[in-house]
């Protein structure tokens, strides 16, 4: 929970009743359909949940509703689906209000986003949702900025809307995220197909905007021109219009090198091997591209060749560190390994805020410790990345969710063979037993400032009726379970949900998924039967918190049917897409299916502490929220909710600062850009600590503390002053 010291001395409690610590699992819907999609908790304490109803009467006709206008989205192959945001209160018993787009304008939203990190006020709301239109009309999702964010006052409309030409993989994924100063990031597209994908930026009007060191830039007379920066266009900056990354091998040379040099460029790949070419995509061909007559040539140094059938490659994530604007990008690209097998190369690409290339990652080695150039022949995909804002960005970690289909001999890092930490230990270290064509998710901890692995793990659960099983993890918590790490057991297909990974204030990894046996912990609301007990499983849908370093889960339950276990029949029903760590739990979204009659698939899951709106029954396809508390999730820092001592002028400031109390950084945040911002820190006896002046390109600068010793200090900027503590 955030704290601020000023001079009016109030104190607001948020979550204090008595649902605040108790689980709760609840059905909401009527006998249509229903789905939760993504869930958000903002400053004030109350929840924001997306999705969609194809009949929304079971929201009490007293609650407020507002309807938002439509914008130019394109929806008219839509499903005749209300695309929605409900506000629920603190303790998430009541509907506050419902912020909706008219019946069939959209299918869903998909996702909502703030511009801001977790320790600050949220600031400005970002939606994304489905839409079914043709090619012509730029069908397959929508991105729109809401014109106020719940906590300044309901929104009564959007400030912008955008039309997003997307297929398969993007459409699915729906690959975006934002700036601190609102600069949205997103894919267009298709993946693994023969037409377009791309990536765009757009300014805080909605418009495609420049970002100045990407290389293929579009100009106002409609032309491309292949250079960078953007700046040096020969025409002037004033003609060109918009710039992107085309996610493309035919004719295209963007994610290659340009030059000889660069294609020679061996690097360290972040876990002690090696990795030639300054960009990703290198590994494919044989040399470098040229932008004016673009090559294609395979195959690359490792034996690898781009697959004929599919130039277009396949973009599946984006996530931005809202403290420096840099991005980071998740992706694969379609492959033919020397043996003439097909396959799926992964890269994680992090560029600063004016798209110059910082590092990329393969997530397994090209050329290990030893000198071996290796292929990895299992297909490999990147499905989620979050950004770890525990500590500084120059320490900080982005958290890769990343699946690979079948196990080979080099497939995505283990979590005991990790160079920059040789004692680290991952859950479970390695892809397990004999069955090969299954999928497998895998999390792994890169450093921010470049790439380098800290931490890894397989989420990969038990198959049904494995032996090799080993001995009983040394947690009490892990329940009597086995350890992943001993015996050498079958795992069966695991996936976590698509982009909805989350990262908490002490670096824990949270994430949705779904497996078969799955591990669940002795906290858990809902539990797994153990092999040793002799009940069947089947598949669920489970939320699971990881510790910073990967090495055990704090918390791990299933959200599904209760079914038989003799028979296995009543689960395999519940799918989970979002999820949000709050003070004492987790949050988790999204379904119980329904068969193609309407009527509701499997047993039912075991409801709890059911609000009024919500229901104890699914009707058909019924959407699912879960509300799971433990003890040892407790975390005040992972509330938004500012509580405490505030100024009341504070709100007229230009600038306001985080965390408070701090311990090493302290990060200040400008409401508006400016070029240049002297920062003066005096202590009580006011002398002065610290004075600079800032060149800031974006809205926030952080400042290193570590050295003051734990007392109350000032920050002025530009004569403004706040009181922070300092631990």
């Amino acid at each position: 929970m955030k704290t601020f010291y000023t001079l009016l001395v109030f104190v607001i409690l948020i979550g204090t009743k008595s649902h605040a610590q108790a689980n709760l699992v609840t059905y909401a819907g009527n006998n249509a359909k229903d789905n939760f999609y993504d869930v958000l908790q903002i400053s004030d304490g109350t929840f924001l949940v997306c999705g969609y109803s194809e009949a929304f009467s079971w929201v009490d006709a007293a609650v407020p509703q507002t309807t938002l206008g439509v914008h130019g989205i394109h929806n008219a192959l839509g499903t005749n689906k209300v695309g929605y945001i409900l506000q629920l209160s603190s303790d998430l018993q009541t509907i506050l209000q419902v912020v909706k787009f008219p019946q069939g304008a959209v299918e869903d939203i998909r996702f909502i986003k703030t511009n801001t990190p977790p320790e600050v006020p949220t600031g400005d709301l970002y939606i994304s949702g489905t839409t079914n239109d043709s090619y012509a009309n730029d069908g397959g999702y929508f991105l729109a900025k809401l014109n106020n964010n719940f906590v300044n006052g309901v929104p009564s409309d959007l400030s912008w809307a955008r039309n997003i030409w997307a297929e398969t993989g993007p459409k699915d994924y729906q690959p975006w995220d934002v700036t601190n100063d609102g600069h949205v990031f997103y894919i267009v597209g298709q993946s693994h197909a023969y037409d377009w994908s791309a990536i765009y930026s757009l300014d805080t009007d909605g418009n495609r905007r420049v970002v100045n060191n990407w290389r293929t830039h579009w100009l106002s007379s409609g032309s491309e021109w292949k250079g960078t920066p953007a700046s040096s266009y020969p025409g002037g900056m004033d003609s060109v219009a918009y710039s992107g990354i085309v996610l493309k091998t035919w004719g295209r040379c963007d994610l290659r090198s340009w030059t000889q040099n660069d294609y020679d460029q061996m690097s360290s790949d972040g876990n002690g091997g090696l990795k030639k070419g300054k960009w990703p995509i290198d590994i494919l061909f044989d040399g470098p591209c040229d932008p004016a007559n673009p090559t294609a040539n395979s195959p690359g140094y490792t034996g690898y060749s781009a697959a004929s059938c599919c130039p277009v490659y396949g973009g599946s994530c984006i996530a931005i560190d809202k403290r420096t604007n840099d991005v980071f990008i998740g992706m694969n690209m379609k492959s033919v390994a020397p043996g003439g097998s097909p396959d799926f190369e992964p890269a994680v690409i992090a560029m600063d805020s004016s798209g110059t290339l910082k590092w990329w990652s393969r997530l397994y080695h090209e050329i290990t410790p030893a000198g071996d150039t290796m292929v990895s022949i299992p297909d490999q995909y990147v499905d989620a990345l979050g950004i770890d804002y525990s500590t500084n960005p120059d320490s900080a970690t982005l958290v890769v969710g990343a699946r690979t289909h079948g196990n080979n001999v080099e497939n995505f890092w283990e979590g005991n063979t990790i160079t920059a930490i040789p004692t680290a230990h991952g859950f479970r270290n390695q892809f397990t037993g004999t069955n090969g064509n299954i999928h497998e998710s895998w999390l792994g901890k890169l450093m921010l400032r470049d790439g380098t692995l800290l931490h890894s793990t397989y989420v990969a659960e038990y198959a049904e009726g494995t032996g090799g099983l080993g001995t009983p993890h040394p947690d009490p918590n892990l329940d009597g379970w086995p350890d992943p790490n001993t015996g050498w057991p079958d795992i069966n297909t695991t996936r976590i949900a698509k982009n909805n990974l989350k990262v908490t204030a002490a670096g824990w990894v949270c994430i949705a998924a779904v497996g078969r046996r799955t591990i669940t912990t002795a906290n858990a609301y809902q539990k797994m039967v153990k092999p040793a007990f002799g009940g069947l499983s089947c598949w669920n849908s489970f939320v699971r918190v990881y510790d910073s370093d990967l090495s055990v889960p704090y918390y791990s339950s299933l959200v599904v049917g209760q079914w038989d276990t003799l028979t296995q029949q009543g689960g395999s029903n519940t799918e989970l897409f979002g999820l949000f760590k709050t003070m004492n739990g987790i949050v988790a979204v999204g379904r119980q299916t329904a068969d193609t009659s309407g009527n509701a698939n499997g047993n039912d899951i075991p409801v709890t502490n059911v609000p009024s709106w919500g229901s104890s029954l699914p009707a058909g396809e019924s959407a699912v929220l879960v509300y799971y508390t433990a003890s040892n999730l407790v975390n005040p820092d992972d509330s938004p909710v500012i509580t405490g001592i505030t100024d009341a002028n504070e709100m007229e400031k230009s600038f306001f600062i985080s965390p408070n109390p701090a311990k090493n950084y302290l990060t200040v945040w400008f409401k508006k850009n400016s070029v240049k911002n002297r920062v003066t820190i005096t202590d009580v006896l006011g002398r002065k600590m610290m004075e600079k002046e800032f060149n800031q390109n974006g809205s926030a600068i952080t400042i290193d503390i570590s050295a003051f010793k734990p007392d109350l200090y000032f920050i002025s900027v530009n004569g403004q002053t706040l009181k922070f503590v300092k631990d």
